[in-house]
């Protein structure tokens, strides 16, 4: 403030009248325009901090908790539960007593009647939810979910419904929803006994301390654990808190809330006449004209920064005071963009200001860039969180690049409100960082789990809906600057994306990782050469008759110095780095050139090798496939490319057209680790493929797993009756292998018929077979 101080003193010349016009139209832009939304939820945040008090003590929330869940052992409960509790409040003299519980199905008609006598013998002033609803995905008509018809005769409706705004937050809260003509009081509004019309908005008093809330668990009150003082005269709302069960929403200052207490929050609001509807920001405004006169007509230094320093404290004290007392609201920030404009135009004329902007201001989007985040003090209870926003390319395509720019700064908007002093940086063309807090990994991952609250709600860029995804990493400040430290956390974001993680800590092992997959992909070219990389067979058997029918070739990895490298650890590398054509050809020409020894004694012999998703994008491929089967001469029926569930379902014409591609060549095509994905048998069967490989986490337990012999066997007999024959991989043991026999399974693998090996094992495994047989 002591800068901005002297940069006021200093108008050497510059125009006031000029300065004061900027400002009067900037503030009146913002006043009349809407503007500054976010700035002003934030400026309110800061004041409920402020303003933050005990609620009253006259509500009592029943918690559907972990606690209850676990020891009730299912979900959705008999509603008897429910009759038990509506019985234990209504004898315990509850004042009231509101369901945030969905009713609107049936459960066991036996239930259904014991809670319909539990609604009747309170009285019938149990409040029951309903919820209006969109009666299609893309319909603007609405229709109302209700209880069931015989739970409605002796109980009161209430809406429930909650709406965030544009930003994923709950701050609002409805007083009643009209739905086809029918007005249906909310049941905040009921608890707390007011009344409301549909059309009757208020704010939600943040400032009242949620977590003071009475709470009480469920299968305490049940099982009459709670005294039933607590329970007198109180107003009790039941609802889930448990994470398991969702119902989970962003509001400000508190993170990620159960819906109950939201419920819960608003009932308060209206208990303590805290709704304080906002007088708009026109008094305050006015009031930045008075002070912007001070300024500009001032005879000295002194008296522009008092008048300064008093107009922004009162423009900011004033709201304060007005919600303390339950008088309403005024909005500050068209009356601080007043301050502001006249605070800035000032010292618009210095140089260094233009070439700081320049430096250390992304243009595109106006947010800090690498530049400025280095400068960013970082103290030592402070650490760095980047994030990158996935396929940026190809949504930049779409909504163009203006609508990329803005896509990127409201994402900042939205991440901003967990960073230190709200400053967002852009450090890369789809990555932001910003500084935040240390604290433990249970409150990282709390922060974490609200900000992808946030983005649960999609992006409005012109005409589109944009959801995005983002992975986030953190780093430690460890004496380096805070661009190095994001470099670290962006690191571990991607990480995090590369392992399906929500977020990720940069750690030094991460760095050795990186560091020892660079190096391996280094190698690469001298591996092939050299014969470090080579191919193993698992054999796989006709499981009815129990003879060795075929083989997948399994990439490995002899490394001199690191031993026997896993394929997981540097397949991806290799796929991410482009360099997974050459690979999987070495192997395609490796496995068919021993295929055609095998041949020799055993013709009906073929061969497996898995094909790379990025290799499904590659029109060349197949003519690459080709020209090794025309230089190994073997029979393409007799080869099968194994391709993996997910890959087919990424981009289903994409794989089709691949997948035709290489039927073309008469190979047979294999979908892999089915069941690992979303997909249905019937959908797989527009793929041209002849077998599915059910995936071996089905299979490993199999035989002490009932639902997993369900699924199995199920699988098995849709595929027949589709077409396809069935592999099972993973069977380690004799009663698996038997068990798959009986369901009808046609082939087996796993180390129960055989380990990965080298091909000359694998040759004396065929020619022991053969002669036993003779």
């Amino acid at each position: 403030m002591k800068l901005l101080f002297t940069r006021i003193s200093s108008l050497n010349g510059l125009s006031a009248k000029l300065i004061a016009l900027a400002a009067i139209v900037a503030g009146a832009i913002t006043l009349f325009g809407g503007f500054g939304s976010g700035a002003e939820q934030a400026i309110r945040a800061g004041r409920d901090t402020i303003r933050a008090h005990a609620p009253s003590g006259k509500i009592v929330i029943v918690e559907i908790d972990a606690k209850s869940l676990h020891q009730l052992n299912q979900w959705p409960w008999p509603r008897r539960y429910h009759a038990d509790l509506v019985n234990k409040l209504h004898a315990a003299g509850a004042r009231s007593i509101a369901f945030d519980v969905d009713f609107s199905g049936r459960s066991k008609l036996g239930d259904d009647a014991i809670f319909a006598k539990a609604l009747e013998d309170a009285g019938g002033g149990v409040i029951l939810p309903s919820f209006r609803q969109a009666t299609s995905l893309q319909s603007q008509n609405f229709s109302e979910n209700l209880p069931i018809p015989e739970l409605r005769t002796h109980a009161f409706l209430a809406s429930v419904n909650i709406h965030p705004d544009s930003e994923g937050m709950v701050r609002d809260y409805v007083s009643g929803v009209s739905t086809v003509g029918t007005i249906r009081p909310s049941l905040a509004g009921m608890v707390a006994e007011v009344s409301g019309r549909g059309s009757d908005n208020f704010t939600v008093d943040q400032s009242i301390n949620q977590l003071a809330l009475p709470r009480v668990s469920f299968v305490d009150v049940i099982n009459g654990k709670v005294p039933v003082a607590s329970l007198r005269g109180k107003r009790i709302i039941i609802g889930a808190t448990a994470i398991e069960l969702g119902d989970r929403y962003a509001v400000p200052r508190h993170g990620v809330v159960p819906g109950v207490v939201i419920q819960a929050m608003a009932a308060e609001t209206l208990l303590q006449n805290a709704t304080n509807s906002s007088l708009g920001g026109a008094p305050l405004f006015l009031a930045s004209l008075l002070v912007l006169w001070l300024m500009m007509t001032g005879k000295n230094r002194i008296t522009k920064i008092v008048a300064l320093a008093l107009g922004m404290s009162a423009i900011l004290a004033a709201p304060l005071a007005l919600e303390a007392l339950g008088w309403g609201s005024l909005e500050t920030v068209p009356a601080l963009v007043v301050m502001m404009i006249a605070a800035e135009g000032i010292v618009a004329r210095e140089i260094w200001r233009a070439f700081q902007s320049k430096t250390f201001v992304d243009q595109d989007t106006k947010l800090g860039n690498g530049r400025a985040l280095s400068r960013f003090a970082l103290s030592d209870n402070c650490i760095v969180i980047s994030t990158r926003i996935a396929r940026f390319v190809e949504t930049q395509s779409v909504v163009g690049a203006a609508g990329a720019t803005d896509l990127v700064r409201r994402t900042a908007e939205r991440i901003a409100f967990t960073a230190v002093s709200g400053e967002v940086f852009r450090t890369g063309e789809d990555t932001l960082a910003w500084v935040c807090e240390s604290g433990d990994a249970d409150e990282l991952d709390n922060r974490i789990a609200a900000l992808s609250a946030l983005f649960r709600s999609p992006i409005q860029i012109g005409n589109r809906s944009v959801e995005l995804s983002l992975t986030y990493g953190a780093a430690g400040s460890n004496a380096d600057d805070a661009r190095a430290c994001a470099s670290r956390a962006l690191v571990a974001a991607d990480h995090a994306a590369e392992n399906g993680l929500r977020w990720a800590w940069h750690s030094e092992s991460l760095s050795e990782k990186i560091d020892w997959k660079l190096a391996l992909l280094g190698e690469l070219d001298n591996a092939l050469a050299n014969g470090q990389i080579w191919v193993a067979y698992q054999p796989k058997a006709d499981v009815k008759t129990g003879e060795i029918t075929s083989a997948e070739a399994l990439v490995r990895w002899s490394h001199p110095k690191r031993g026997l490298v896993p394929p997981d650890h540097f397949i991806p590398v290799i796929e991410q780095s482009g360099r997974i054509h050459d690979l999987t050809l070495f192997v395609l020409e490796r496995a068919l050139t021993d295929l055609s020894q095998w041949q020799v004694a055993r013709p009906e012999m073929s061969v497996a090798v898995n094909i790379s998703t990025p290799l499904l994008d590659d029109p060349a491929f197949a003519d690459e496939v080709s020209a090794v089967l025309r230089k190994t001469g073997v029979d393409p029926s007799r080869v099968m490319l194994e391709i993996t569930e997910s890959a087919a379902l990424a981009n289903p014409e994409r794989a089709v057209a691949a997948m035709e591609r290489l039927c073309a060549l008469g190979v047979k095509l294999s979908i892999d680790d089915y069941g690992t994905g979303q997909s249905t048998l019937s959908y797989l069967k527009r793929l041209p493929a002849c077998e599915i490989k059910i995936d071996k986490s089905f299979i490993t337990d199999l035989v002490d797993t009932r639902n997993d012999q369900i699924l199995v066997r199920s699988t098995i007999d849709l595929a027949h009756e589709l077409g396809f024959k069935v592999v099972a991989e993973g069977i380690e043991d004799a009663a698996c292998f038997a068990l798959l026999a009986s369901m009808g399974c046609d082939t087996a693998q796993g180390w129960h018929i055989g380990k990965p090996m080298p091909a000359a094992a694998f040759a004396e495994m065929l020619q022991s077979q053969i002669a036993l047989a003779a």
